[in-house]
């Protein structure tokens, strides 16, 4: 039998509730660094979850009200899991399509192809580096 009792289970599924749905929130703020500070706390609750869980059989078998519930509480957290992890997939296929666009413009008008009006090569770029606020 499982040492984790429903009250302690449920209380581990709530808290990461919580967190992923205010990473849900600061995505859709923008607030990115907020996303990044909860990012060691979601981390060591997933650990926490995972080894509370390690046996789940005797904490979800039967149709007790304790079970259920957990089993609903579950649940939730899954379809919060798929949010949050479309999300990140849009946020993280954006900042690469944003970085791709940068690189093929500094190609463009890098030093390969700019020349001084004597006709030699550019021996420093057009623009310096440019530096992205990441908040959105």
């Amino acid at each position: 039998m499982s040492t984790m009792t429903h009250a302690r289970a449920m209380q581990l599924v709530d808290r990461l509730a919580r967190i992923l749905r205010d990473e849900i929130a600061a995505i859709g703020r923008g607030e990115l660094a907020e996303v990044e500070a909860l990012f060691p706390r979601k981390q060591a609750l997933l650990a926490e979850i995972e080894a509370a869980f390690a046996d789940p059989a005797p904490l979800l078998e039967g149709d007790t009200p304790p079970a259920v519930r957990l089993r609903e509480r579950l649940a939730e957290l899954q379809r919060l899991i798929r949010t949050d992890l479309a999300l990140l997939q849009r946020m993280t296929e954006a900042t690469g399509a944003v970085a791709r666009e940068i690189e093929r413009i500094r190609e463009r008008h890098g030093l390969s192809g700019l020349y001084d009006k004597d006709g030699t090569p550019r021996t420093a770029p057009v623009a310096g580096a440019q530096r992205f606020d990441t908040s959105l």
